[in-house]
C-alpha cells in the first residue's frame, strides 16, 4: 500500500511522470519553461525531504491551484502540512532572490526597452503621436480577498465598504501591452486606501526608485478612481488620461466626453487583463487564510515575474493598428449629427409609438448586409459584438424568435428600444441611419439613450446589437440559444393556479 501511494503522488523529479499538459494544469506553466525556472534558481539546495524541482513544483501548484498545504501534502507524499509550510517558503525565497529580480520592478527594464518594445502603436498614436520619448504605463489597484481577522484594528483597516469585505489591494503598474512594470503593496483598504491616496503614497515613498525612473511628460493611464490625485499627478510633471465624469443632473455624456472616454479604454483594458491573468493562478483568486497574508507580497512578485518571462504580450502591434488609431481620432474630433438632429426634431425623438416586432419591420428586408470585419470597423474592438449575441438572447419569446421591437422614422432611419442588461424596468431607444444602396459605407450614424450612447467613436453594445442582428446575424446560420439556466430554476414569482382557483372558475 505505501508502495503503491509513492507511485501515484506528483513526481517533478521523474521528467516523463507528467506530461507536458499536466505541467500547464498544475503549474502555470510549460514543462520546459519549468525547467528554465528550476535552473534559475541557485541557492536552493537539495534535502532529506525535496529536491530544488519538487520545491518550485509545490510552491507553483499552491499558488496555481489554490490547494491548503494539507492537500499538497497528501498529492506529493509529504509527511504533514508542517514540512510542507517549511518547503515553500523555502522556494519562496528562492525564487524571490534568484529569479523575480530580473523580470519585474521599475530596476530590471530601462525606459527606453518599454518604449521600444513594450508599447503598443495604438498608445503611441492615440496620446503621444510617435513624437516623443514619453514612457506611457498603466496603474489600476485590484483586489485580494482575505479572511476576518480577530485583530479588531487590522479588521476595520483592511475591510472595503465598496466590497462589503475584508481585503488587500495591490497596485498593478503594467505597460500598454501587458508588460507588468511592477505590482506595489499590498495597501489596506478602509476610505483611507482608494487608488488616488494609494498612487500619492507611492510617488511621494519612492517605492522602487520610481520616481527616478519615470521623467517629465510621461503619461499614465488611469481610470476614474485616480481623480482626486490627478492635480497632485500633474504637480509631480505626469501627464494622466482617464475617462470622463459623467456631470451631475447628467444623464449622458456628451459627445466629447464619449468619445475620449473611448480613447482612453481602447488601451487600459490591458491591465484589466493583466488582473485577470495574474488570477488565473487561483490562489490569488480565492480568500487568502490571515497565517499566509504576510507573504502575499513575494507571492504576487513571483507570479508577476513569471508572467514577464513566460507569457504572450496581451497585444502585439501591428500596421493596421496606426490606421484605426487615426480613424478613432479623426472621429472622436466628429459631432453625433443624428443625435443633434433626434434632439432637435421632437418628433424623431418621440418615445410614445406604434412599436412593430423587428421581424415585421418594412425596414427587416432592405436593411444593408454587414459583414463582420465592418462592423468592427464601426464598433473599433470586439467587446460589442461579443456582448450582442447575450443582449439579442434575452429578447427570446417563448417560440424562440427574437422580439426586438422597432419603428421607421423615416426611409433611411429606423429606431429600436432594447432592454438594458442591468435592470428590468430600464429599456433605452436607439436611432439608426443606414444608406442601403451605399455597399462602402452602409451605416451613416447611431444615437442610443444610454451614457456612452452619443460617442462616435464606435458605437455602445446596444446599438451594435441591432446592427449586428439586423445586418448579419439573420443571414448567417445563427441560432438564438435556449435560457438554460432560469428553466433549470423556479420562480416564486410566477402564478400557480390553484384547488380555490379552479373552483371559482
Amino acid at each position: 500500500m505505501v508502495s503503491h501511494a509513492k507511485k501515484k503522488r506528483l513526481d517533478f523529479d521523474d521528467p516523463n511522470s507528467l506530461t507536458d499538459e499536466d505541467i500547464v494544469s498544475l503549474t502555470g506553466i510549460t514543462k520546459e519553461q519549468f525547467e528554465f525556472l528550476v535552473s534559475s534558481v541557485s541557492k536552493l539546495k537539495k534535502s532529506a525531504n525535496r529536491s530544488p524541482r519538487t520545491a518550485i513544483a509545490i510552491l507553483l501548484v499552491k499558488l496555481k491551484t489554490g490547494l491548503s498545504h494539507r492537500y499538497l501534502a497528501t498529492l506529493f507524499g509529504i509527511g504533514s502540512k508542517r514540512k510542507v509550510s517549511k518547503i515553500v517558503q523555502q522556494a519562496k525565497s528562492a525564487l524571490s532572490e534568484d529569479f523575480v529580480p530580473s523580470y519585474i520592478g521599475f530596476h530590471h527594464i530601462s525606459r527606453d526597452e518599454i518604449i521600444e518594445n513594450h508599447t503598443t502603436n495604438f498608445a503611441t498614436q492615440l496620446f503621444s503621436n510617435f513624437l516623443s520619448d514619453s514612457v506611457i504605463t498603466i496603474m489600476d489597484g485590484t483586489y485580494i480577498y482575505i479572511q476576518k481577522s480577530n485583530k479588531f484594528k487590522f479588521q476595520r483597516r483592511c475591510f472595503s465598504m465598496h466590497k462589503h469585505r475584508p481585503l488587500l489591494k495591490p497596485m498593478v503598474v503594467t505597460s500598454t501591452d501587458g508588460y507588468i512594470l511592477s505590482i506595489l503593496g499590498p495597501y489596506l483598504a478602509d476610505g483611507k486606501n482608494n487608488d488616488a491616496s494609494i498612487v500619492q503614497h507611492m510617488m511621494r515613498s519612492n517605492d522602487e526608485n520610481m520616481m527616478k525612473w519615470f521623467k517629465k511628460d510621461d503619461i499614465l493611464i488611469l481610470d476614474r478612481g485616480f481623480r482626486d490625485a490627478l492635480e497632485f499627478l500633474h504637480a509631480c510633471g505626469f501627464q494622466t488620461e482617464s475617462p470622463a465624469f459623467l456631470a451631475k443632473s447628467a444623464r449622458q455624456f456628451s459627445t466629447e466626453d464619449a468619445n475620449l472616454s473611448r480613447l482612453v479604454t481602447k488601451i487600459r483594458w490591458t491591465v484589466e487583463s493583466v488582473n485577470a491573468r495574474i488570477k488565473t493562478w487561483k490562489y490569488f483568486d480565492k480568500v487568502v487564510p490571515n497565517i499566509d497574508i504576510l507573504n502575499l507580497k513575494e507571492y504576487l512578485r513571483i507570479v508577476g515575474a513569471i508572467c514577464n518571462k513566460f507569457k504572450p504580450p496581451l497585444i502585439t502591434s501591428v500596421e493596421e493598428h496606426c490606421d484605426i488609431a487615426r480613424s478613432m481620432l479623426e472621429k472622436s474630433k466628429q459631432p453625433n449629427l443624428l443625435q443633434e438632429r433626434v434632439l432637435k426634431d421632437k418628433a424623431l425623438g418621440k418615445r410614445s409609438r406604434e412599436w412593430v416586432p423587428l421581424h415585421d419591420c418594412k425596414h427587416y428586408d432592405n436593411f444593408p448586409k454587414l459583414t463582420v470585419d465592418y462592423l468592427r470597423s464601426l464598433t473599433f474592438g470586439v467587446y460589442q459584438l461579443y456582448q450582442a449575441p447575450n443582449y439579442a438572447d434575452q429578447h427570446l419569446d417563448n417560440d424562440g424568435d427574437i422580439d426586438i421591437f422597432l419603428h421607421t422614422v423615416s426611409s433611411s432611419i429606423v429606431q429600436a428600444k432594447i432592454q438594458s442588461r442591468h435592470t428590468s424596468c430600464k429599456q433605452y431607444c436607439l436611432w439608426l441611419e443606414f444608406n442601403e444602396d451605399n455597399d462602402t459605407h452602409p451605416v451613416n450614424g447611431w444615437f442610443c439613450e444610454c451614457k456612452a450612447g452619443a460617442r462616435t467613436v464606435g458605437c455602445c453594445a446596444h446599438v451594435a446589437t441591432i446592427l449586428w442582428y439586423m445586418g448579419h446575424a439573420r443571414h448567417t446560420d445563427y441560432k438564438t440559444k435556449t435560457n438554460r439556466y432560469s428553466n433549470a430554476f423556479k420562480d416564486a414569482s410566477v402564478d400557480i393556479e390553484t384547488e380555490t382557483d379552479l373552483e371559482s372558475d
